[in-house]
């Protein structure tokens, strides 16, 4: 299977290189500004007013190397016309390169994507009306950073022969080695994820746990998902285990077309579920027979477990104060915060399930000690016998 799928990817790179190349313009990107006069050296910077420190340093053969190698410095930093700068405007991601698009043979811009993304659950809304406390949301650059193109030899446990092979057969055709690597590089680059699940979850997780954020918006905060078993396949490195992004855009779906779960055109819509979970159309083997009844389990936990989840106890300060003997360890048991923040309903299932905890810890505290006692015995036993049978002789 592995090898059927490796065989297409390299069969799309190499139609892709055919119909694309010649179309593309094939001067390459030069600092004819002359930018890297003064940013080549690592420690330039500078700390504000309020004390962020700012680092200016671009490394040239890394930048030469990413997705955005091509461009030069004014091609995204187009306000600025003098030395030392100043007045300097944030980029913005919508305007227009000078790269030519060449399926359509017209300059490329990112206006269109920025337009679906403001439309989306992260974006602002129209101008003309945008939402509220949108300073939260995500800009291009949180999301986003001008990655490193990386050969095909990444995408099968390092099979460097396939990719030195591939590019041998580009350069048949393609005379300017330099270009031809620049373009080899960046399809092969975009066949593979762009960041691991665990990162991708650690960057969605860096705003949606936030409690604060998410109240402004009047969402739920989903630090929960921590505690499901998605999260623990992934943090053990399952690599069929779902994300974020797997499960919110799936195939089918933008990641910047996201839109609410009571919108029907997201993927986690109520009619959209089954779909979303069986994955058909996905080369990720997910809940292949999943059903309606299926779909309708909590991803996020809610209710009394997200709530625990979110009390946790004071769970560092309580080991803390236990440790200091200020704390009896079962005294925990009859929580006063729990007993404020949870339905007496709640707070009785709550107290059962840590009665279950304990009743664990003290079954399989007691068994292993038990089975250490068994063997110290048994050892005993064994030398007792040994020197019976010593003597006897």
């Amino acid at each position: 299977m592995k090898a059927q799928i490796l065989l297409l990817k390299i069969v799309l790179i190499s139609i892709t290189i055919t119909v694309s190349f010649p179309l593309i313009p094939q001067a390459m990107a030069a600092d004819v500004e002359n930018c890297l006069m003064c940013h080549k050296y690592s420690g330039l910077g500078r700390i504000d007013e309020s004390g962020k420190k700012h680092l200016f340093y671009v490394n040239e053969q890394s930048y030469t190397h990413s997705v955005h190698g091509r461009l030069r410095c004014k091609d995204c930093h187009i306000n600025i016309e003098k030395f030392p700068h100043v007045d300097l405007e944030k980029v913005d991601c919508a305007t227009e390169c000078h790269l030519v698009e060449p399926s359509v043979e017209r300059k490329f811009s990112h206006t269109k994507v920025i337009e679906k993304f403001e439309m989306s659950v992260h974006g602002k809304g129209p101008e003309e009306k945008l939402k509220e406390n949108a300073e939260d949301l995500p800009t291009c650059t949180y999301c986003h950073e001008n990655r490193i193109l990386e050969p095909i030899l990444s995408l099968e446990g390092g099979m460097e022969g396939i990719a030195k092979e591939i590019l041998t057969r580009c350069l048949g055709c393609h005379e300017d080695e330099k270009w031809t690597r620049t373009y080899y590089s960046h399809l092969t680059h975009r066949l593979k994820k762009r960041r691991s699940s665990k990162k991708m979850v650690e960057l969605c997780a860096s705003c949606h746990e936030d409690e604060e954020k998410m109240k402004r918006h009047g969402i739920e905060a989903t630090g929960t998902y921590r505690d499901t078993f998605h999260w623990q396949a992934i943090k053990y490195g399952e690599t069929n285990a779902p994300n974020c992004i797997d499960c919110h855009a799936p195939v089918g779906y933008l990641s910047h077309e996201i839109m609410p779960k009571t919108d029907p055109r997201s993927a986690v819509y109520k009619d959209n579920l089954v779909s979303t979970c069986s994955n058909p159309f996905g080369l990720q083997q997910c809940h292949i027979d999943a059903t309606s009844f299926f779909a309708q389990g909590k991803i996020h936990p809610s209710g009394v477990k997200a709530k625990l989840f979110d009390l946790k106890l004071a769970t560092f300060e309580k080991k803390e104060m236990i440790k200091k003997g200020e704390l009896k360890p079962f005294k925990s048991l009859l929580d006063e915060r729990a007993q404020e923040e949870l339905t007496p309903m709640e707070y009785y299932q709550y107290l059962f399930l840590r009665l279950i905890k304990y009743f664990y810890m003290l079954l399989i505290g007691g068994l292993i000690s038990f089975m250490i006692l068994h063997q110290f015995l048994d050892y005993l036993a064994t030398r007792r016998e040994m020197k019976k049978g010593g003597t006897h002789q």
